[in-house]
């Protein structure tokens, strides 16, 4: 069981929002981020062919359904702040940055504390969009948390390009994915000091 904020579970597999066109494996990506964050919510936001606008294509948690499908002008949020930058942000109390955009939170029904957001760049160091978590459990006293949505944004941006490449549901290796990295992300948490699978 993947568990919610609201203490409800959905098994592994069950539908996390995705956009339309958008492949599984992204959404298997930001519910493996979510899991292993223990976070209220993980989504991806890509950056629209103009480079104008993040649009959030795939997410997990609270307020996944609602967010899938909103469209934000690049910059705007902390998000936008990641994409705009090209450097991981993380803000643990929104209500004192100005670059919350709480407009858009309140639309998803959820307004979280703190969000941690990491830009999604390609080997060129293009950005192609951001990955963001909300409310992490984290100790925030390291760098960890930051470092390790870096990487795991860098992966989320080769899974977005390969995506982009598949023909078809024969691409199965890359429909596993997420799907793998859920599953190491379990095996993490159980051999962890003070982890929980």
């Amino acid at each position: 069981m993947v568990p919610l904020p609201d203490g409800r579970g959905r098994r592994y597999g069950e539908p996390m929002a995705t956009g339309s066109g958008v492949d599984a494996a992204l959404g298997r990506c930001v519910e493996a981020t979510r899991t292993l964050f223990g976070a209220a919510a993980c989504s991806i936001a890509l950056v629209g062919d103009d480079g104008a606008n993040l649009e959030f294509v795939a997410s997990d948690g609270a307020g996944a359904d609602e967010i899938v499908g909103v469209t934000i002008p690049v910059g705007r949020g902390i998000a936008g702040w990641a994409a705009m930058s090209g450097q991981p942000i993380a803000v643990r109390d929104v209500q004192a940055d100005a670059r919350f955009a709480r407009d858009v939170a309140e639309s998803t029904h959820y307004v979280p504390t703190a969000i941690y957001a990491a830009p999604m760049l390609d080997s060129d160091g293009e950005v192609l969009g951001v990955a963001s978590v909300l409310d992490p459990v984290v100790d925030e006293t390291s760098d960890w948390t930051l470092n390790v949505l870096g990487t795991i944004a860098g992966l989320m941006a080769q899974v977005t390009l390969a995506t982009a490449r598949t023909t078809g549901p024969t691409d199965q290796p890359l429909s596993d994915l997420g799907r793998d990295v859920l599953q190491l992300v379990q095996r993490w948490q159980a051999v962890r000091p003070g982890g929980s699978a």
